[in-house]
């Protein structure tokens, strides 16, 4: 199989940008359309799948392998976080792995210390230096071709579900009659936007000191970096803001080191582990676990 090397290249940053505009009008027609209850489950589920869809595959899987999977079973993963908005798994998995070995420092892609918040959240995403993917950054995953091409053209996910949800709700009785534009806003325009806050909130409240990050963040260990746990993200970014102890030990499948520390993310990974679809779940080791606390 050949290796697929050098840089990908990505479309514009100003279709980027008009995508997120997109989105974000599409959530504010949601005050003129009141949902129903299918409604309201079809918001929960496609919020829940796809953002499991980046933090499972695009996070756990491509960029730290914490977990193993068959080439079948890694292409759905793939798709499914490219359905999210939050572009390919190459190109996530190749700029977090920068992310962590430069954690906080002028090399971090998306650090808000030096670089400011409102940077961090969003800006970086469109800075011109991170919107291509760096394939030798992944050689593990880009010797695929069908990543590669998920990859490049991963906008395609996103509009072919847009075009789904309109179709189920404009023509089946799925969500009421005639209702293929509500199901557009409840099914994709409103979990994408709250599924991509998981994400970008993460970098600006799980960085940083106590002060910068709130009173419901805190420090467990003595890393190298500012990263620190913050509760009160965990369930809209599905275990993901557990981030001190993600950096401590970021190749565990979970990021909740200790019972109470909710993990949605690992929770499916374990059904999914039931089901032989993924096997191989990394642990934390206990003496890491019982390290000593560190001093916020």
């Amino acid at each position: 199989m050949l290796q697929s090397t050098g840089i990908q290249t990505s479309e514009s940053t100003r279709l980027m940008k008009l995508r997120l505009i997109v989105v974000i009008f599409g959530c504010l027609a949601a005050w003129w359309i009141p949902p129903n209850q299918e409604l309201l489950i079809l918001a929960a589920l496609s919020f829940y799948i796809r953002t499991f869809g980046w933090e499972g595959g695009h996070h756990r899987y491509f960029a730290h392998r914490s977990f193993k999977t068959g080439r079948i079973f890694q292409a759905v993963l793939a798709c499914l976080g490219a359905s999210s908005g939050q572009r390919g798994p190459l190109w996530w998995a190749c700029h977090h792995r920068v992310h962590h070995r430069h954690s906080d420092t002028p090399k971090d892609p998306h650090t808000p210390i030096g670089k400011g918040r409102l940077y961090a959240y969003i800006g970086w995403m469109f800075d011109k230096q991170y919107c291509d993917t760096d394939l030798d950054e992944v050689k593990d995953f880009s010797k695929y071709p069908e990543l590669v091409w998920i990859n490049k053209y991963h906008y395609v996910f996103p509009y072919a579900l847009v075009a789904i949800l309109y179709a189920l709700g404009q023509w089946t009785t799925l969500f009421g009659h005639e209702f293929g534009w509500a199901a557009v806003v409840w099914g994709f325009f409103l979990p994408t936007f709250l599924s991509l806050q998981g994400s970008t909130l993460v970098n600006i409240f799980a960085h940083g000191s106590r002060e910068r990050s709130g009173w419901f963040s805190y420090r467990r260990y003595n890393t190298s970096d500012t990263s620190r746990n913050n509760w009160l993200l965990s369930v809209v970014s599905l275990g993901a803001s557990w981030h001190n102890n993600h950096h401590r030990y970021m190749n565990s499948a979970t990021t909740g080191f200790r019972w109470w520390e909710f993990d949605i993310t690992y929770m499916t990974l374990r059904l999914l582990a039931l089901t032989g679809l993924v096997w191989g779940l990394h642990r934390v080791p206990a003496h890491i676990r019982n390290e000593p606390l560190a001093a916020n």
